[in-house]
Parts: structure tokens; C-alpha cells; sequence
């Protein structure tokens, strides 16, 4: 299995509050499920980090960043034919409006994201 994991950071121009009002617009849903059907992923979910202080403890034990604001994961069964599908015009369009979306509230330059591959062990 495949997955896409982006860690995201808001823009430090966007609250927290206003942050999570984007992240919870169904118009951000409706991308991630168009995301999901285009590219046939198996699953997809989106999460926010928990204000609390635990995680202000967790951060400052290894003089760690802020944490991410959110994370989003997209899975995929196989592998066979990705970057194909990857490529198709539907995808990149699908990707580019999901992008074009994003930059109202997440800073690129300080967010993440990356393939990794779990067996489901």
C-alpha cells in the first residue's frame, strides 16, 4: 500500500481559528473526495492537531517546530501504475484545483508531504 502523507502548516498570515475554518469547509471534503474517486485511492483523511498543552510539552522535550496544523493521508492498494496515474490530465487537474485551494490557508514553503509505502503489518 501507498500513502501520501502532507504534513501542513498554516500561512502566518491565517489564525489558528481561521485555519481550521478552511480545513473544515465542505469545499476542502469535496476536493479530497474528488482526489480519492479520480485517482482510485482506497481511503483518505484529514486530521488537525490537538490544542493542548501536551503537544506545547511534547515540542519543547527535543526543541522540536511548532507541530503541523494538519495532516492529510491518501492510500492507494498498489503501486502498479501510479505515476501513470499520476499523469493523466483528470489527476493533475484534480490536484491543481486541490493546490489552487490550499494556498488560502497553508504555507507550502513550511509543510510536507511524502509517498511511503506500509505492508499492513
Amino acid at each position: 500500500m501507498i500513502r501520501l502523507i502532507h504534513c501542513v502548516r498554516r500561512r502566518p498570515d491565517i489564525s489558528i481559528e481561521a485555519f481550521r475554518r478552511f480545513w473544515n469547509r465542505p469545499e476542502f471534503l469535496q476536493l479530497l473526495e474528488q482526489v480519492v474517486r479520480i485517482t482510485r485511492a482506497s481511503r483518505a483523511q484529514k486530521n488537525v492537531t490537538l490544542l493542548i498543552d501536551l503537544n506545547d510539552q511534547l515540542m519543547n522535550e527535543r526543541g522540536a517546530e511548532e507541530p503541523f496544523d494538519g495532516i492529510i493521508e491518501v492510500w492507494w492498494e498498489q503501486a502498479k501504475g501510479f505515476q501513470e496515474m499520476l499523469d493523466a490530465p483528470e489527476t493533475r487537474q484534480a490536484l491543481e484545483q486541490m493546490t489552487d485551494f490550499q494556498q488560502q490557508f497553508i504555507d507550502f514553503s513550511r509543510s510536507y508531504r511524502f509517498f511511503t509505502e506500509w505492508d499492513g503489518d
